[in-house]
This record gives structure tokens, sequence and C-alpha cells, in this order.
């Protein structure tokens, strides 16, 4: 009978989890800065999908990024892309967040609405617990969106003169 290894696995599989939440990221990131639209216009498009990605929309935050793009005259591809900020990895830190807010907020005992959420569900007659979990939700939710806009703004400029730089260096090189 062989002996299976006993080493622990759990720093090494958390840090591969990390790695490849990191890596995509960067690829969603990448992704958006290299979208072929106005910056103020790729940013509302985030925004919305972020702001669609944290309100509780059920699953369908990027059917509803991609209508608010098409209504707000955004960059579709941005808010989709913006849609994956909450995931079913960062799902729980937006949760968690907005319950605190809420509880904050309207001046509830946080440890009593996330065990009231737990033991009940937030929609099977949890109500108060989820009017605290809204509350606190619009606030995250506003708190992204307007960060999100203001981010991708910048450094989708930053990104495009970082790019003009490198082009007229070249060219520069090439003449003489």
């Amino acid at each position: 009978m062989g002996t299976k290894d006993q080493t622990p696995k759990n720093t090494s599989g958390k840090k591969a989890i990390l790695s490849r939440i990191g890596r995509r990221a960067r690829l969603v990131y990448l992704k958006i800065l290299r979208i072929d639209d106005p910056p103020e216009r790729i940013a509302r498009g985030a925004a919305i999908g972020v702001a669609m990605g944290v309100l509780p929309t059920f699953g369908l935050g990027t059917i509803l990024s991609l209508a608010g793009a098409f209504i707000l005259k955004a960059n579709k591809a941005a808010a989709v892309l913006g849609s994956f900020v909450v995931n079913p990895l960062t799902a729980p830190f937006f949760w968690t967040l907005s319950a605190v807010v809420g509880s904050f907020i309207m001046r509830e005992d946080y440890g009593s609405i996330y065990e009231t959420a737990r033991s009940e569900g937030f929609l099977s007659g949890a109500g108060w617990a989820y009017l605290v979990f809204l509350v606190g939700n619009g606030v995250v939710t506003a708190v992204f969106t307007a960060a999100s806009y203001y981010l991708v703004k910048n450094a989708v400029i930053r990104h495009r003169i970082k790019k003009a730089r490198r082009l007229a260096r070249r060219r520069e090189r090439g003449h003489h």
C-alpha cells in the first residue's frame, strides 16, 4: 500500500488561484486599454459594467451592461469587460462590504444581519437584512462605479500617450 504525499496544499493552491485571478485581471485591463474609442466612452462603458456587476442582478449583469451601454452610448466591449469585476471569486468581497456598509448606515449590528442572511438567506424571508444589504450595495456600487470611470479613463489616456511616445521614438530612430 503506497502512501500519499502529506504536504499541505493550502498555500500553493491559494497562490495558483491568486495568480490566475491576477492574469485574468491583467488580460481584461489590457483588452480595455486597447479598445479603439474615445477614453470617455470606454470609461463610461467600463463603469456601467462595474455597476451591473456589483448590483445584485442575479446573473444578468452582462446583458444589463450591454443594454446600459447601448442606451448611454458607451463602449459595449468595455461594459461587458467591466461586468466581470464581480465573479465567483470577488462576489463575497462585494457582498460582505455591502452588508458592512449597509449595517453602518442603517445603524444595525453587522453580526445579526450576517447571521440572519446566513440562516434564512437574503431572498427567503430576511427582508430587513436584504434591505440593509441593498442600502450598503447602493453605496458600494456608486463608489466602485465612479472610481472605475476615472481609473479607466486615466489609464486609457496614459496608455495612449505612452504608445504615441514609443511610436515617435521609433520614427526618430528610423530617420537617422
